[in-house]
């Protein structure tokens, strides 16, 4: 096995996430070989251990870099909403932009195989930390509306659940048509903004 020094590996460890990045986009998970990666950024296949598991495990190292981002970008939305109605908008429409743009996540939602290949390869420690980066927070926030009487009073879970049952819109928006997607979206999230929230009278006799 060859020898780095911690500098040296730090680097190869970024070009290699940079190179798979590029390959699984335009290549996808299954047609890209550890090869491809290793040959991308000069080293022997056997460099490749030094870093990760699998080409499985680098697509979830990826993935994982897009949820930090991913979760800033969607609360910066919810912080900036004006009421409750339109937080629970805003989320909505952050996180199916940000699934319908971001090339990784687009492309497990339209290739079931590939996302059985990563999946096979999820470790409790990465579910862990996606429950706690992604649902945990939601959870939180539907919580404290619920507290604050702007939101109905179904479990959490529920809520949660209908929010995310919503935003699978963006696996089907070649199904519903390019053209008309925009309109059906923003149709949808009101109605299920609308659906979720009380009204201001509602809650101001909580």
């Amino acid at each position: 096995m060859p020898s780095f020094r911690p500098e040296e590996k730090e680097r190869l460890r970024e070009q290699l996430l940079v190179a798979a990045r590029q390959h699984f986009v335009i290549h996808g998970l299954k047609k890209t070989s550890l090869e491809d990666l290793t040959r991308a950024i000069g080293v022997a296949k056997s460099t490749f251990y030094l870093f990760f598991d699998s080409k499985e495990q680098l697509y979830l190292e990826l993935l994982e870099q897009d949820g930090k981002e991913l979760e800033e970008r969607v609360w910066g939305a919810v912080a900036r909403a004006r009421n409750s109605r339109e937080a629970v908008k805003n989320y909505l429409q952050e996180m199916t932009e940000i699934i319908g743009s971001n090339p990784l996540m687009q492309r497990l939602s339209t290739h079931p195989d590939e996302l059985q290949m990563v999946a096979r390869k999820v470790t409790p420690e990465f579910m862990a930390s996606k429950l706690k980066r992604n649902v945990e927070p939601l959870l939180t926030f539907v919580a404290q509306e619920q507290q604050a009487g702007h939101l109905i009073e179904k479990d959490p879970a529920v809520i949660v659940g209908v929010m995310r049952a919503a935003m699978l819109i963006a696996v089907h928006k070649n199904d519903i048509g390019a053209t008309i997607y925009p309109e059906v979206a923003d149709l949808l999230f009101d109605a299920v903004a609308s659906a979720l929230t009380r009204s201001t009278s509602e809650s101001d006799h909580q």
